[in-house]
């Protein structure tokens, strides 16, 4: 007994004639018959009544029919699971990000993720903001971590996953760290050490200084870590996602919320209008249900 012949059984059964069957399965009566009688034979038992004009089931032909139901649904679906495994197996997961997994607690579900798939092989690369955006472009990668502001929602869908927001990061002794929130208005007599241009921060900042009509004085650039240390020693004070400087804090500092100004959204992006394939699905759903 052959799945084709079952198949071929149940495609009778359903199409109600022989004739119909072999022209639904797109071959001859004769080998429909033929393959049909071979199923009888093997399973000894008849099917089929052809002793009326039209041949109907036997007692025996509806139970088989029940039974053959399942033996080919599960076939199918046997087949559908390999077919999910190997189109899993054959694809590299390719994953860009921002610098930013551990604040946002990001790279234990990612390994979490990785644990739970071993069949997928999975490329994670850390790359600044526009080496980031041309890699999603250039389809480099299926997925990227980044900020909401950074893209362009008419090309990409962005999914979020957690908000920050901007804080002023002072020495504890400035007159404005113990307030409860500061405008930028208040900040613009400041001395600023500020995220690098290339960075979405920086970015950030500068169109929401703008936005505010401050033309801020900026004594340099750094690295978040860097800033921090500059900070501490009275160099200026900075603008830092609330994130980041709870990673890198020290005791002698202190971050006040800037309001005014919107949040800064955390998430996953790809390109509008094109499909996902079933290992980047899976993932986003993994990391969207575990965030």
């Amino acid at each position: 007994m052959t799945l084709e012949q079952i198949d071929y059984f149940i495609c009778t059964v359903q199409s109600r004639t022989f004739f119909d069957a072999a022209e639904t399965m797109h071959i001859s009566q004769s080998s429909l018959s033929k393959q049909i009688m071979k199923l009888e034979k093997e399973l000894d038992l008849t099917l089929w009544d052809r002793s009326k004009r039209t041949a109907v089931l036997t007692p025996a032909g509806e139970f088989f029919y029940k039974e053959a139901l399942k033996i080919s649904r599960q076939y199918h679906r046997s087949m559908e699971s390999v077919s999910h495994f190997k189109d899993c197996e054959s694809q590299t997961l390719h994953i860009g990000t921002l610098p930013f997994l551990s604040q946002y607690h990001l790279t234990s579900v990612i390994h979490s993720f990785c644990a739970a798939h071993p069949e997928l092989s999975f490329s994670l690369k850390e790359v600044e903001d526009q080496e980031l955006l041309s890699g999603l472009e250039k389809d480099l990668f299926d997925l990227i971590f980044a900020r909401k502001h950074m893209l362009d929602l008419n090309l990409y869908t962005f999914h979020v996953l957690t908000e920050d927001r901007l804080v002023a990061v002072f020495p504890k002794n400035h007159p404005s760290a113990s307030k409860k929130t500061v405008s930028l208005t208040e900040l613009k007599r400041e001395i600023f050490i500020l995220m690098p241009p290339h960075t979405s921060i920086y970015r950030f900042c500068m169109q929401s200084f703008h936005d505010a009509g401050i033309h801020p004085q900026i004594l340099r650039t750094a690295r978040a870590e860097s800033i921090v240390s500059a900070v501490e020693i009275g160099e200026g004070i900075s603008l830092l996602t609330e994130s980041s400087f709870q990673f890198f804090r020290q005791p002698s500092l202190t971050a006040v919320p800037v309001n005014g100004l919107e949040k800064l959204s955390i998430g996953i992006a790809h390109k509008k209008n094109m499909a996902l394939t079933s290992s980047a699905e899976c993932f986003l759903q993994f990391v969207k249900s575990h965030m």
